[in-house]
This record gives structure tokens, C-alpha cells and sequence, in this order.
């Protein structure tokens, strides 16, 4: 059992080298252009019948990006010796401007009397970021909790994605990663 569960994690290790060679081993954007970072994780009673995504827009409303994690095959590894999570850290490339994580889902699946009952949630965020040309932003874990009262919560998890950064996308110097994480705006 103990070499299937190696076998497993030196795969999702292998599936991931597509964005270390990707990078490079360089998290400098394209010229007039920036990165945003998240960490999209996600939380369920049954993560091998659970996905989970987010969306971002621009300052006009237009969703301008969009990612899913499944929380069978992705996960967010953290430094060595940290216990991995279910879900996926993000890389967008935008241009520079205004925008939001404007929304989040969940899509899962719960033992029902008769049977599986599937669900999807809508989360609806209007969570704003600035990228300026050239920056590296970290915004923070986007969290879809799918287990008893579907929520989704905004935090910060430098220590575990960044050390993904490290580990998975071979990215030794991560000084110039500007770390703003994402909040939902004060309600007036």
C-alpha cells in the first residue's frame, strides 16, 4: 500500500513538470504583461466525485479568466514534509489593470438516501486585485469547503504555496513575488 501511495504522488509530481518547464525556472511575466497566483483548494467527503473553480474579471465585468481544479488528480504540494492539499495553485498571465475573483463553484457529490446526489454551488466574490506590468502578485488560497455548510473562504497560505512554487515549479528565488492576498470588499 505504502508504494502505491509513493508511485501515486511521484505521478501527480510528474504531471506537474509541464509548468516548471513552462517557467523556466523564472516567474517574470511576458513583457507588458503580469502574473496573478492562487491557490484554488477545495474541501469535500468524497473528493474523488468533487471539482472546483473560480473565475476573475476585468473592471468592465467581462470574465477574463478561469481555472478548475479536480480534487482527485490536483493537488498543492507545499514544502517537503507538509501534508498536501486537494486543489490547484494557479497561474494566470494578464495584462495590467483592475480585477476581481469574481466568483467561485463547487461541483460535487454526497451519499443521498437513494443514491449519490450530485450538487453544484455558485459562490458568488467580488474579492478586487491591481496588477501592474511586469509584477508577480500571490493572492492568497481561494478555499470551496464542500462538506457540511458549502462556503467559500479567502486566506493566506504563503508558507505551503510557496513552497510549492519551490518544490514543483523549480523556482528558487521567489523575493520579487509581491504577496497582496485577496478580501472580500468592507461592506459600507
Amino acid at each position: 500500500m505504502r508504494n502505491l501511495l509513493f508511485a501515486c504522488c511521484l505521478a501527480l509530481l510528474a504531471g506537474c513538470t509541464t509548468m516548471a518547464g513552462r517557467l523556466n525556472g523564472s516567474l517574470t511575466p511576458p513583457p507588458g504583461q503580469a502574473y496573478a497566483i492562487v491557490s484554488l483548494v477545495g474541501k469535500a467527503f468524497d473528493p474523488d466525485r468533487a471539482t472546483i473553480g473560480l473565475a476573475v474579471s476585468d473592471a468592465s465585468g467581462r470574465v477574463v479568466a478561469r481555472d478548475a481544479a479536480s480534487l482527485i488528480t490536483d493537488t498543492v504540494f507545499g514544502e517537503e514534509g507538509m501534508s498536501p492539499v486537494e486543489g490547484k495553485l494557479v497561474l494566470m498571465t494578464l495584462p495590467p489593470g483592475d480585477y476581481r475573483v469574481s466568483g467561485a463553484w463547487g461541483h460535487w457529490s454526497d451519499d443521498g438516501v437513494f443514491g449519490p446526489d450530485l450538487r453544484m454551488r455558485q459562490f458568488p466574490l467580488n474579492a478586487p486585485f491591481h496588477l501592474d506590468a511586469g509584477e508577480t502578485v500571490y493572492l492568497g488560497q481561494v478555499l470551496v469547503e464542500m462538506s457540511f455548510l458549502p462556503e467559500v473562504r479567502l486566506g493566506n497560505e504563503q508558507g505551503r504555496d510557496f513552497g510549492h512554487m519551490r518544490r514543483v515549479w523549480k523556482i528558487e528565488d521567489l523575493s520579487r513575488v509581491k504577496v497582496r492576498p485577496l478580501a472580500a470588499p468592507v461592506a459600507r
